[in-house]
Parts: structure tokens; C-alpha cells; sequence
């Protein structure tokens, strides 16, 4: 990891369970190289659930299955996945992410619960030599945000949440970026946000994987 500007570097990237409920979602990443095999799981299901799978972001599920994973093949480029768990006649829960397939870099966000708020995290990973990764956030109006860990970064808050890391960073390096959002009682929201960063001397800009809405 090497730094145009020196400051501590602590990366606090973590893995890819979601959510912190009885039921969570795993993957085998949210971050694939195209063309690779992606494994869903899902944990903490009671006995005799049944498991719908969307795995094309259509809105129709594809596959009911009696086994809690499931895989699928990723091409290059965007795929929303929801999952829904059913028990008895009726949703458990659902989950909604995002896969990006990119060769050059990839992010995730992974979300907790926490009372009535969220904690956020967002973990960039290169898979190539990249320059000034940075993060874009939206936020939606009248929501609160508290940045709880920032890696290094130098960030602001404005009609976004943008942070942006001066650094070169190397496959196999991670920097991290946590906030913890206080939503709007009663209001439906979905995560939206993009990764950048220039390789081989060309800018790099992609969405961020991983949970969509919570």
C-alpha cells in the first residue's frame, strides 16, 4: 500500500455475511471475476423452509429450492439477487443485493442492525494496481449519518457522503469505510453507491456490491 500523503493506514474489512438477524444471507463474494461461480447460503432458517431465489433482479424467482444455497454463473457487470425465505405459508424474510463482476476493482457493503439505526461498511478491494480509490454514498434526505471509521480518508458530507483515499493500492490491499445511517421512521430506502479509481491510467467507476436495501 503505498501513500502519496503519509497518515496511519487500519483496514477493517470484514466478510460477507449480512445483516444481523436470526436468518443471514452469505456469499461466497459479492465481487466475482466475470465468468466465475458465485455461492449463495442462507443461515439460520428453521427446519422445512422453502428458499426462492430471484438470481436475474427481474422480480420473479427462478428457482424454490428445500436446500438454503444455491450457485450461478456471473457475467461481467451488474446483478441484482433477491432471496426470499418462507416458512409455514409464510416470508420469514427477504434479502436484496447486489453482485458487480469488474477485473479491475470491486467494493462491498456490508449493513448490521443496530436499534433503529444501521452501521454501514464499506470494504474496497482492487484487483488491480489502482490510484486514489474513493467511495460516493447517497443518502437520503433527512436521514442521519455518523462516520465511524474512515481508514485514512479524507471525507465530506454534502448532498452525498464521499470519501477518498490518497493512496496506491495493490491487489490483496483493502481500505474500509464505516458510518452508521439513522433513517427516517416509516421510510423505505435502498443503499445506492459507487467505487472509483484510476487504473492503468484510466478512471474506474463501478456500483458497490452487496446489500441493496435492508
Amino acid at each position: 500500500m503505498r501513500k502519496f500523503w503519509v497518515f496511519p493506514i487500519l483496514s477493517v474489512c470484514v466478510g460477507v455475511s449480512l445483516y444481523a438477524a436470526s436468518i443471514t444471507l452469505e456469499s461466497s463474494t459479492f465481487t466475482p471475476d466475470p465468468g466465475n461461480t458465485v455461492s449463495l447460503f442462507v443461515r439460520g432458517a428453521p427446519l422445512g423452509a422453502s428458499f426462492l431465489w430471484d438470481l436475474d433482479g427481474d422480480g420473479s424467482y427462478e428457482r424454490t429450492t428445500q436446500e438454503p444455497q444455491t450457485t450461478f454463473v456471473m457475467a461481467e457487470g451488474v446483478r441484482p439477487v433477491r432471496v426470499e425465505v418462507v416458512s409455514g405459508g409464510k416470508s420469514l424474510t427477504q434479502f436484496k443485493v447486489i453482485f458487480v463482476a469488474d477485473k479491475r476493482l470491486g467494493a462491498t457493503r456490508t449493513v448490521v442492525l443496530e436499534g433503529t439505526s444501521y452501521l454501514v461498511t464499506i470494504c474496497v478491494a482492487p484487483k488491480t494496481t489502482v490510484i486514489a480509490p474513493g467511495i460516493i454514498e447517497e443518502i437520503p434526505s433527512g436521514f442521519g449519518v455518523e462516520v465511524v471509521a474512515n481508514d485514512g480518508a479524507f471525507w465530506r458530507r454534502a448532498e452525498r457522503l464521499e470519501a477518498v483515499w490518497p493512496l496506491i493500492l495493490d491487489p490483496g490491499q483493502t481500505v474500509s469505510f464505516s458510518y452508521r445511517l439513522y433513517p427516517l421512521a416509516g421510510v423505505s430506502f435502498q443503499f445506492s453507491g459507487l467505487v472509483s479509481a484510476y487504473a492503468a491510467g484510466k478512471r474506474v467507476e463501478i456500483p458497490i456490491a452487496g446489500v441493496a436495501q435492508p
